[in-house]
């Protein structure tokens, strides 16, 4: 009797088992509540181009995610460190450089440090024109930020 009270136990449990683990459905709600638009500068340090190509597919999703859900983003993306060299017509590849193009032409705003472009050796004469040369990129930090702007650290 209890062999068979187990077994019953068991099929429930076996049968009821997906409805007990139902994957969730992704919600960003409560974090966008509210919000109209959103300030975002994404601190850029990726050291490589496989990197870069996959943050900046992840930021693009963001972007596109954000306006789907009414959410209007002002987006700059600045470089600094190694990947400054990564922003040059001979380093980038047909990927990389078509989503910079898509990102800039949907508003993102792309700038490069020119500390960063002295001390990697990369000359700012071969930065793509998509790229705007700033002095320092420690100063669009602490500017944007204190404009409200969120820092997301990329490395």
């Amino acid at each position: 009797m209890y062999t068979r009270l187990f077994m019953l136990v068991a099929l429930f449990i076996l049968a009821c088992s997906p409805l007990l683990h139902a994957a969730q459905k992704a919600d960003d709600c409560e974090a966008l509540a509210g919000l109209k638009s959103a300030k975002v500068i994404f601190d850029v340090r990726v050291p490589d181009l496989e990197k870069l190509v996959f943050n900046l597919r992840v930021i693009n999703e963001t972007l596109d995610g954000m306006v789907a859900l009414g959410v209007k983003p002002k987006m700059i993306v600045a470089f600094r460190g190694p990947g400054v060299r990564l922003l040059t017509v001979a380093a980038l590849d047909e990927e990389a450089f078509g989503l910079l193009r898509t990102l800039k032409k949907n508003g993102v705003r792309f700038e490069a440090c020119a500390v960063a472009m002295r001390i990697f050796k990369t000359d700012p004469a071969g930065l793509i024109p998509e790229v705007k040369l700033v002095t320092n990129g420690f100063y669009s930090l602490i500017g944007y930020q204190n404009k409200g702007y969120a820092t997301i650290a990329i490395n």
